[in-house]
């Protein structure tokens, strides 16, 4: 069971993954703070740019799915199974959930979100 300790699993993690292992975190760190500067400043994360969010992220996914065989160094004439298929639209699903996730606080911070919210005061009273 001591193959399992979180630094021996980070350490292989770096080793296969590389530089993309940092990418990774630091894109990770970026979205964080998009999330918190569009929270503070009382943003709007749903309405529209959820919605350019996720139009922009059904492009990626697409654009995942084709690209994905030609990257893994396989081709479509490759796809015989069933689960080949099944592992496609994963990736392809999983590029819309993080563009989704990703784009929604940029496009806020950006201000293509259209009109900003009011801040509510549960104290304050009613006017």
């Amino acid at each position: 069971m001591q193959d399992f300790h979180p630094a021996i699993l980070f350490v292989i993690a770096q080793e296969t993954l590389g530089i993309l292992l940092w990418l990774g975190i630091g894109l990770a760190v970026i979205v964080l703070a998009l999330y918190a500067i569009a929270l503070m400043r009382g943003l709007p994360l749903r309405g529209t740019p959820m919605r350019i969010a996720a139009i922009l992220g059904i492009l990626v996914g697409l654009v995942a799915m084709a690209a994905a065989p030609a990257i893994t160094g396989a081709g479509f004439q490759h796809l015989v199974a069933g689960i080949d298929y099944v592992f496609l639209v994963l990736i392809g699903i999983g590029a819309f959930v993080a563009t989704v996730i990703a784009l929604t606080p940029l496009i806020a911070v950006l201000g293509l979100g259209g009109v900003r919210e009011e801040r509510v005061s549960l104290t304050a009273p009613a006017e």
